[in-house]
């Protein structure tokens, strides 16, 4: 028999959201949580008083700020799910995690000292809390996850990443059940002067338009289709067909290219045209033109969505928080209030996401219903 892999759970923690009915609410929310952090981004960030105690002292020491984030929404989703962790068979469970920078705060905490205090100062920790397979380390040691687990790094579309390969691991038969998302924490200098840069190498004044990156962490729990359905587990989405493709690119440029998107897409969607597109959203002109290009060749009669627009990027959590919009818009068989246009159904979702390098990839989620 065919295994397939099914969305069971979902969990958050982004600014000012720590809920899915927080992550639907905040496509109409008009607050806005970003600043300017650098001449030519602005951002936002968590405030660290949200989550203050749901982090043990002696794991709080150990770790930066975005395995912080993975633990709790993975707690999240693991409860959304409903799933029992003294029955699941933990040989075959697997943690699958996307990331970016890896862990700058507790690094550039710990540099600081080094300099200004010298090397004694520094924590032991530090070794291990930068590193960015940390979170899939600690989210395995919590709750005691032995099953084929990796992290994945590509840039923005990491968690996409991350979660198809759980599913590609599902259906294989390697593992019957998965955690995989992504985590990312931005809110340092290093990193606020690492993306400074972006906007104008891809041809935006980012003072007038502003290149809005976000953190935090948003984390899906994937089981095996029949074993979910045999437990009465509600289903929020089926995992279909999964691409990625390069085009040519500098390396610190995301692509321009259309084909590479064309081709993603086109490899995912088949015959059958989605209803919704939520887009890579990059908020870069020459890469937005690619896509609509693509979109407009490949899923012409498709709306799309661009729920990115109202969190920031997340980098490594960043498809992570499309999937889990997508799989609320499936659930609730309706868009967000501020999109025009109402399609009659929703069936099948198809999220797009680029990286630096030229990198792009498309994913499909279906309705649990769809054939």
């Amino acid at each position: 028999m065919e295994r397939s892999a099914v969305i069971t759970g979902i969990g958050v923690i982004l600014p000012g959201i720590r809920t899915k009915e927080d992550l639907w609410a905040s496509q109409s929310n008009s607050s806005c949580l970003f600043r300017q952090v650098s001449k030519n981004i602005s951002g936002a960030s968590i405030d660290p008083s949200e989550f203050k105690g749901e982090i043990s002292g002696r794991t709080a020491i150990k770790i930066d700020v975005f395995t912080s984030y993975a633990l709790i929404a993975t707690q999240s989703a693991i409860a959304d799910a409903g799933i029992d962790k003294e029955i699941i068979d933990r040989q075959r469970t697997g943690v699958f995690v996307g990331n970016c920078f890896g862990g700058w705060q507790f690094t550039e905490r710990e540099l600081r000292k080094l300099y200004l205090q010298g090397p004694r100062a520094v924590s032991p920790f530090q070794a291990t809390s930068w590193f960015p397979t940390a979170p899939q380390g600690q989210i395995t040691i919590l709750h005691g996850l032995k099953g084929f687990s990796k992290t994945y790094m590509a840039d923005r579309m990491s968690s996409l990443v991350s979660v198809a390969a759980a599913a590609a691991k599902i259906r294989s038969g390697i593992i019957d059940v998965a955690i995989a998302g992504g985590t990312e924490s931005t809110n340092t200098g290093f990193i606020y002067a690492g993306l400074d840069f972006v906007p104008s190498a891809h041809g935006v004044d980012g003072s007038k338009h502003g290149f809005r990156i976000s953190e935090g962490s948003t984390f899906l729990v994937l089981e095996e289709e029949e074993a979910a359905r045999r437990r009465g587990a509600r289903i929020y989405a089926r995992i279909g067909a999964f691409s990625q493709a390069n085009s040519p690119s500098k390396a610190d440029r995301y692509p321009t290219d259309a084909h590479a998107f064309r081709r993603t897409m086109r490899s995912v969607i088949g015959n059958r045209q989605p209803e919704i597109v939520i887009s890579d959203a990059s908020g870069l002109d020459c890469v937005e033109n690619a896509e609509r290009e693509a979109i407009a060749d490949i899923a012409s009669k498709s709306i799309m969505a661009r729920p990115k627009e109202r969190i920031g990027h997340t980098f490594g959590a960043e498809s992570a928080v499309d999937i889990a919009f997508g799989c609320l818009m499936l659930e609730k068989q309706q868009q967000s209030p501020h999109f025009i246009g109402q399609p009659v159904s929703i069936e099948r979702i198809v999220i797009n996401a680029s990286a630096m390098g030229g990198g792009v990839a498309s994913l499909i989620i279906e309705h649990g219903s769809a054939s």
